[in-house]
């Protein structure tokens, strides 16, 4: 276990660093779309060259255009979903509309109310432990509301349609003493003191060798 453990770690730092990139802005046409896994894939052609691009759900249509900031370039990224490998792939947090263009319109609503049926599935009261009893609990804690009180130890915004926030709180030993909250729409501020909330997972495989052992999603923040 521990030993996952440490290599998800060394994993969750190359996708930190890359948050880092300087950020590029594409305006580019439509050729094709896809949809799977949570995510909208669109190949665009952007002068000359055409490539794939990876967002969150969203409607759009063959011949559209849309804008986009440049995030994390990924190589050979193989999606589970479409059963597919990507030679090369770019991540964004958001597609938007090209110039005179209507506003591109959110996933249909279907997907929406999967997801409120999923949540509301979920445990209500959230459970109080430290980062180190969590790590220690690992999967016995899958799927429950989980409560972190720590400190804000880095924060990288809009990696896969995710802002990342990692959290200190004192306990556990080198490579178990960080804990990765991530969130689709909430994020919190680089050296607060905060309480920490989401649903624990475990050997979570976000693709390309991204695999955590441990992390908790669909997260909120507080003072």
């Amino acid at each position: 276990m521990r030993s996952s453990i440490f290599f998800s770690t060394i994993l969750a730092f190359l996708l930190v660093t890359a948050s880092y990139a300087l950020a590029v802005d594409h305006s580019g046409t439509v050729l094709e779309t896809a949809s799977g896994g949570g995510y909208t894939y669109i190949k665009v052609k952007e002068g000359g060259t055409s490539f794939w691009v990876a967002g969150p759900p969203t409607q759009v249509k063959k011949g559209a255009t849309v804008n986009f900031s440049e995030q994390v370039w990924m190589p050979n990224f193989k999606s589970q979903a479409l059963n597919r490998t990507f030679d090369k792939i770019l991540f964004v947090s958001e597609i938007r509309p090209g110039a005179g263009q209507k506003a591109v319109k959110p996933a249909p609503a279907k997907q929406a109310q999967a997801k409120q049926t999923k949540m509301a599935k979920r445990p209500k009261i959230a459970e109080r432990y430290t980062i180190e009893q969590i790590f220690d609990k690992g999967e016995a804690l899958k799927g429950h509301l989980v409560q972190v009180s720590g400190k804000v130890v880095k924060v990288s915004e809009g990696i896969m349609g995710r802002n990342w926030v990692h959290v200190e709180d004192g306990t556990g030993i080198e490579g178990t003493d960080k804990l990765i909250f991530t969130s689709s729409n909430d994020t919190a501020v680089l050296g607060d003191k905060i309480v920490a909330q989401g649903i624990l997972e475990t050997d979570k495989d976000f693709g390309y060798g991204y695999f955590y052992a441990v992390i908790i999603e669909d997260s909120v923040f507080s003072k």
